[in-house]
């Protein structure tokens, strides 16, 4: 999808919209964000994506129900107000002096439309039909413009309807990564009898690689995370630039607490959620959130970066807390509970026949398999002992990042030099990690136990960009 072309074909084409002649109305547009607000409000009551809805208001009429003159505005193909909803070509009864002067109506009737496009049993499936993803609406926007050729995207890549709603949501809502983030297949379209009306097989269904959920249909007390994409996110005072009140490192566990605030951007779809983190509160960009999970949240995080860590690991089930909601952050770190924390990053592997060499080991040890994998790996043992009791220091920590996890780490390029220096055994392995900011702590008190919160803040340093 080229959004320049795009943007051209969306220009003409609304420098080139006949109206047709109607009685003017003493009326005018609201303010962006108001129109936007109503937008969502309803697509949340009609379970539709309100990024997609949003998508086609802008493209429609780029959010407008009324011309300069205060008349609403009706195309040359019957279409009336902000979402161009035809009352000739759908199977819904409605008030057309109503479509044209009230905004809340017109919306409505529009994710009504929308909604029976969704529910026609000769289009094809996509996915599993999850109302909340965004890609699985693609056939229901396709024929809410129309099934015909125009919209074929195998014949007109560039100018099919639901393409340019796709393109739309991807930069005003934030979606895309890089130069674009949707992904469709070549779909099987058919035409009969030469017509220009699309066919499509019976029973089709298609699958996508992407598959993203709406980050706008967040309720109040909803727990969500940062995510990773774009590193630390900026928490705001309020929905306006230079309002920043700090950045929150991905994997960020909050809870929104009200309902969202729109952009008052023409460019931006996506909405603000006010939140609340362990010690922070503010407004985040709908656009870096994700849908939560209770396991992620520990009573005893602390901070919200230490939060961000802890969420981390749970969320990808290396490390979990205890029964009552507390992680122990505090508690020192057993050398067992390592090798369960490696295998569980890791995915470790040994032969089936591998026999442990360390003879410190209880055979009843309920970690025995992990310890025998780390142990294979080199990553724990040595002098023929596991001690997987005992508890792990500082320094061993270091030992067991750098030999883990050594495609992770840029090499050093300078050596520093702590205040403790004497006292580290393996100043090699220290200094690797202090280079790629594992650690920051001079001096690094190398006989010090780590803890449980400890390692999973060394882990997110290494392995999540922030």
């Amino acid at each position: 999808m080229k959004k320049l072309v795009i943007v051209l074909v969306f220009i003409f084409g609304i420098i080139g919209l006949k109206q047709l002649p109607v009685q003017a109305n003493e009326s005018n547009n609201l303010p962006i964000d108001e129109v936007k607000e109503k937008i969502t409000n309803i697509a949340q009551q009609y379970d539709i994506p309100p990024e997609i809805l949003k998508a086609i208001a802008f493209i429609e009429t780029g959010y407008k129900q009324f011309q300069e003159d205060g008349s609403p505005i009706v195309s040359n193909d019957g279409g009336i107000g902000m979402m161009q909803v035809t009352p000739g070509k759908i199977d819904i009864e409605v008030d057309e002096e109503k479509l044209k002067t009230d905004l809340t109506y017109n919306i409505e009737i529009a994710a009504q439309v929308l909604i029976a496009k969704w529910n026609l049993s000769y289009l094809p499936e996509m996915n599993d039909q999850d109302r909340t993803v965004l890609e699985n609406w693609y056939f229901a926007i396709m024929a809410y413009n129309g099934l015909s050729k125009q919209n074929d995207p195998n014949e007109n890549p560039d100018e099919a309807y639901q393409e340019r709603v796709y393109d739309r949501m991807e930069g005003s809502s934030l979606i895309y990564w890089n130069d674009h983030h949707f992904d469709f297949p070549t779909f099987d379209i058919r035409y009969e009898d030469n017509s220009n009306s699309m066919k499509f097989a019976e029973g089709k269904h298609y699958t996508t690689e992407t598959q993203t959920p709406s980050q706008q249909l967040f309720e109040q007390g909803d727990l969500v995370y940062i995510d990773e994409r774009d590193g630390s996110v900026s928490l705001r005072s309020a929905v306006t630039e230079g309002n920043v009140v700090t950045k929150l490192w991905p994997y960020t566990p909050l809870t929104i607490v009200d309902a969202p605030t729109e952009s008052p951007s023409m460019d931006n779809d996506f909405v603000y959620y006010p939140v609340e983190g362990v010690t922070v509160e503010g407004f985040v960009a709908s656009a870096y959130l994700n849908q939560g999970k209770e396991s992620m949240v520990f009573s005893d995080a602390g901070d919200d970066r230490r939060a961000a860590a802890l969420g981390f690991v749970a969320l990808n089930d290396f490390a979990n807390g205890y029964p009552g909601g507390s992680f122990g952050s505090h508690d020192p770190l057993k050398r067992e509970h390592v090798a369960v924390i490696l295998d569980n990053t890791l995915q470790l592997t040994m032969p089936s026949d591998y026999e442990m060499k360390a003879d410190d080991v209880d055979p009843g040890n309920a970690y025995i398999e992990q310890l025998a994998k780390a142990e294979f790996n080199g990553l724990l043992g040595g002098g023929g002992k596991l001690r997987p009791k005992e508890f792990l220091t500082r320094a061993q920590m270091a030992q067991v990042m750098s030999d883990a996890f050594e495609d992770y780490f840029e090499k050093p390029t300078s050596t520093h030099t702590f205040k403790d220096q004497e006292h580290i055994w393996n100043p090699e392995a220290v200094n690797l990690i202090y280079h790629n900011n594992v650690t920051v702590a001079d001096p690094f008190h190398p006989n010090i136990d780590i803890t449980r919160s400890q390692f999973a803040i060394f882990l997110y340093r290494t392995m999540v960009d922030f």
